[in-house]
């Protein structure tokens, strides 16, 4: 049995403590999500647009960023971490297709923190929603995450 702050529910009585997550708090998970796109789609606007090819539905990228910074990533106030990001062409194609320019994009997601969003589900995942309320965003384990790069390529199809 896990107790209410290993799952990332507030214990009763204690709703504005502070929930956590794998035993990190959801304040840096928040902080890190920030600074991941924000660091992974700034640096895709420097790759040169083509077309989407099958292989792009796979890709995954990883890029470290520690607390102090590095010759390629910002230094920060969180531990240090890794941000994978799934198919960034392929996302990169989808909100073009919906016309979500990235500009508008990264001022969405990072300009103002992340909201938490409460969630009464098994999972234990956390949901978070910009301050704008234009876009959620949910944490998942690694197993959904596969599960959803391969639902990926059908709604390019």
């Amino acid at each position: 049995m896990s107790s209410a702050a290993e799952n990332g529910e507030a214990a009763p009585g204690k709703q504005n403590e502070e929930k956590t997550y794998k035993k990190t708090a959801s304040s840096a998970i928040k902080g890190a999500i920030q600074l991941g796109i924000g660091y992974t789609v700034g640096n895709l606007t420097s790759k040169p647009e083509r077309d989407v090819l099958m292989q792009d539905f796979y890709v995954v990228e990883s890029v470290f960023l520690p607390s102090e910074g590095s010759n390629l990533t910002p230094a920060h106030h969180y531990p240090d971490f890794r941000f994978k990001t799934y198919a960034p062409l392929a996302f990169r194609y989808f909100r073009e297709l919906f016309g979500i320019k990235p500009d508008d994009y990264l001022y969405s997601i990072c300009s103002e923190p992340l909201i938490e969003l409460s969630n009464p589900g098994a999972s234990g995942s956390l949901f978070f929603v910009t301050s704008d309320d234009e876009f959620i965003i949910k944490t998942v384990q690694h197993k959904e995450a596969e599960f959803l790069q391969k639902l990926l390529p059908g709604y390019y199809m």
